[in-house]
């Protein structure tokens, strides 16, 4: 018996940081396959700006599912 959901992992685009153009982000439960186009649709618009660390939330409440997309790296500047 296999589950459909999965960590739904990507970048996303940082802008203000000399060092860094993205950053990896995870989901903060597993996903629903179906939804990951939307997800990175969806993502792919957003633009974050540091400092930004481990854990910080970067998107509230993805595609209205009740979970959150969490910064994987820690970014100063």
């Amino acid at each position: 018996m296999s589950s459909n959901k999965e960590i739904f992992t990507t970048i996303i685009h940082i802008k203000g940081s000399k060092e860094f153009n993205v950053v990896p982000v995870r989901t903060s439960e597993p996903v629903d396959k179906d939804l990951w186009k939307e997800l990175s649709k969806a993502l792919s618009r957003l633009r974050v700006g540091p400092p930004l660390k481990i854990g910080d939330v970067v998107c509230q409440n993805i595609l209205n599912t009740g979970i959150d997309v969490l910064c994987s790296k820690n970014i100063k500047k």
